[in-house]
């Protein structure tokens, strides 16, 4: 008789476990998560703090290493000058506001509205991914009742007893199905994620240089001739799988179940018209126009407020020459910090105004999503002659196994 394991006793054992996860001294592995868990290693706490600063100090360099800032900066350095030996008495402290309402809550808002759309398109992806492999396998190994056994499938109007797989009859007998049919549909659906991935990956539209500068650049025709050119390569693709659906009907398949199939197809293109409007339509544009004008601009206005930290009053007896020039290296340095963030912010809303660009960190990895799906195909193909009854072993249960190394303990498996 089959005895329920104690669930007190098993939470007391992993918590156990959870105090004394193996490693070494700058890394661990979470041995009470699985085989699976415990194959990886990851930094402890000391050290992966370290790391994280370290990366995030690089991020936002990238972030602050364009253009835009040389200039930014070469204006906040400017204005410093400018208000001190034209206008200095032209000081004031200045309120803060005006950047958090002018620039700062636009900037905000750009980047929650382009990262949800982010993730708009990482869904529209995934159900892509999805119904593509639903798609394979319904054309590769769904039956129906035959003349005389249930694999309708595999008749080929050839009797059994010449060798053959079944004579059909009715009105489908002159229309077996084709033995590659199931391989035609595999290469069409490779064809398909290859003109996505094609497509996803054309620069994108909507840049305000594409809408004002025609005269001087032809970015907008190209781009959007590209676009088209992917466009009509996945609609013939898509349309192709209807025929195929229609294939498996003339050869017997049930009405009911290529209607399933066919519905299958409607989902890639609802899909795919998805990722098409995410592709070519963006968050305003001249939202993030007024915000690259405004953060040029911005330090030139707010020079009085500069000056204002590195002015003294004749009261201040004490301040000296040397002072006063580390008054004005701070000022600079402030305006110059100041600037650049505001950059940097609206970098990160540049950046993910084009969820599938590639190279970037927050942006869709469609190259590797689309390999997965790629991946998906093969296995599925490879897996088609084997019972589905079959008990296979999961890697890492071939390759892990309980103290297959110095660090692992009976209670890692």
């Amino acid at each position: 008789m089959h005895e329920e394991p104690d669930c007190n006793q098993l939470r007391q054992q992993l918590r156990g476990m959870m105090g004394r996860e193996p490693g070494t001294c700058c890394f661990k592995r979470f041995a009470s998560r699985g085989l699976l868990a415990s194959s990886v290693w990851v930094p402890r706490q000391w050290l992966a703090l370290l790391l994280d600063q370290c990366a995030s100090a690089a991020v936002v360099f990238h972030l602050m290493v364009c253009p835009d800032t040389v200039i930014v900066n070469l204006t906040a350095v400017a204005s410093v000058l400018f208000y001190r030996e034209v206008f200095p008495d032209l000081h004031m402290n200045l309120t803060w506001t005006v950047v958090g309402f002018a620039l700062v809550f636009p900037l905000q808002t750009a980047i929650r509205e382009a990262f949800k759309r982010r993730e708009q398109a990482l869904m529209a992806i995934s159900d892509f991914r999805a119904t593509l492999l639903n798609v394979y396998l319904a054309n590769q190994i769904w039956d129906w009742p035959g003349a005389d056994a249930w694999y309708g499938r595999a008749e080929d109007n050839v009797p059994r007893e010449q060798g053959g797989h079944g004579k059909k009859k009715g009105s489908f007998k002159d229309t077996p199905l084709p033995p590659q049919h199931g391989q035609r549909v595999f290469g069409l659906l490779v064809r398909l994620v290859e003109a996505m991935q094609e497509l996803l990956l054309v620069p994108r539209r909507g840049r305000s240089r594409q809408e004002f500068c025609t005269c001087v650049s032809p970015e907008k025709e190209m781009v959007e001739d590209a676009e088209l050119q992917g466009r009509s390569a996945v609609l013939k693709l898509l349309g192709r799988l209807h025929r195929a659906t229609e294939e498996l009907k003339a050869a017997g398949m049930p009405a009911n179940e290529a209607s399933r199939i066919n519905q299958y197809n409607m989902f890639l293109c609802r899909d795919f018209e998805r990722l098409w409007s995410l592709k070519t339509y963006r968050t305003p544009t001249t939202l993030r126009s007024v915000c690259r004008v405004s953060i040029q601009v911005f330090p030139f206005f707010f020079g009085p407020y500069y000056l204002h930290l590195i002015k003294t009053y004749s009261a201040d007896s004490d301040v000296t020459d040397s002072v006063l020039r580390h008054r004005f290296i701070f000022a600079c340095l402030f305006s110059c910090l100041t600037s650049t963030t505001l950059v940097a912010l609206l970098n990160v809303a540049v950046a993910l105004e084009n969820p599938f660009r590639p190279g970037s960190t927050d942006t869709i990895r469609v190259q590797e999503e689309f390999q997965l799906c790629r991946e998906a195909l093969q296995e599925a193909m490879q897996d088609q002659e084997e019972a589905w009854y079959e008990r296979f072993e999961f890697e890492w249960e071939v390759l892990r196994s309980p103290g297959d190394d110095g660090s692992t303990s009976d209670g890692d498996a």
